[in-house]
């Protein structure tokens, strides 16, 4: 039977983990690896056993972790670091499976397990998600030059701007913000909402409009006089570390776009003679 590490639990093994440090003697050594793969944390990270990892705790609060689910493993050293035979271990424990180590449990709190090296966990990945240097999204219409008539069908549509980044384009972090780690954060649209400035919207919906005859985003305006139409863009994201798979980040943002002013004018009718 596995066991759940909570913060309390870590508390008392870093507790423990100071104490024997104190003075030069025998202590416990801790490393991780990402549940469900008995490799070394850095190279887990880049594997498939990743994303399994990040699901299992993408419904926790900041206060019971977010991940990745890691299982924790200790061995018994000397003052130098070295590994003890078994027989030198404390009462009660004892090294299972070929790395002749004890597994301690699993936690979705990697970077609060003693001594180990840091990993990026998922509300680090989160954060930077939230701080990506979206693309500008504006709303453009048909008739041309943001001006329409009363009664007639105009149509709108999403231009992204160059800068920043938009649905699809990929995103690299700093590593020196993830202890080292290469990782790529790809924003990935769920959906865009209008809003006409009239009181009418439109969506959610997955399409950025077009053109007549064909464009699906339409709105027709029944009084003349200038309207500000704008566009509310929800976006998720996917993230890799040194390469390895896409992975589903557990979050999303809606990010509300600059307004585009819409003139509304009403035709009348002349007589010529």
């Amino acid at each position: 039977m596995t066991i759940d590490l909570y913060s309390s639990d870590l508390r008392r093994l870093n507790s423990e983990y100071v104490r024997l440090l104190a003075e030069p003697q025998a202590h416990w050594k801790y490393r991780l690896s990402i549940s469900g793969c008995d490799i070394d944390g850095g190279p887990a990270l880049s594997g498939h056993c990743l994303a399994a990892a990040t699901a299992a705790c993408a419904d926790n609060s900041p206060e019971q972790g977010r991940g990745p689910l890691s299982d924790v493993y200790r061995w018994w050293v000397d003052e130098d670091g070295d590994p003890l035979p078994a027989v030198d271990w404390p009462a009660g424990s004892a090294p299972s499976g070929a790395a002749g180590q004890q597994l301690v449990g699993t936690t979705c709190l990697p970077n609060q397990v003693p001594g180990v090296s840091p990993v990026p966990t998922i509300e680090m990945i989160v954060q930077a998600f939230h701080e990506t240097r979206w693309a500008t999204a504006r709303v453009a219409t048909q008739p041309e030059g943001d001006t329409t008539l009363v009664n007639l069908a105009t149509y709108f549509r999403v231009e992204w701007v160059e800068a920043g980044f938009e649905p699809g384009e990929i995103d690299s972090v700093d590593p020196a913000r993830m202890y080292g780690y290469r990782v790529q954060i790809r924003p990935r649209l769920l959906g865009y909402r209008y809003a006409f400035g009239d009181g009418d919207t439109f969506g959610p919906t997955d399409s950025p409009g077009g053109v007549y005859p064909h464009g699906d985003v339409r709105h027709t305006y029944t009084r003349p006089g200038r309207y500000t139409a704008s566009v509310a863009v929800t976006l998720g994201a996917q993230f890799r570390i040194n390469g390895g798979p896409w992975i589903e980040i557990p979050d999303r943002v809606t990010i509300r776009q600059p307004g585009t002013t819409i003139i509304v004018k009403e035709a009348k009718a002349v007589l010529v003679r």
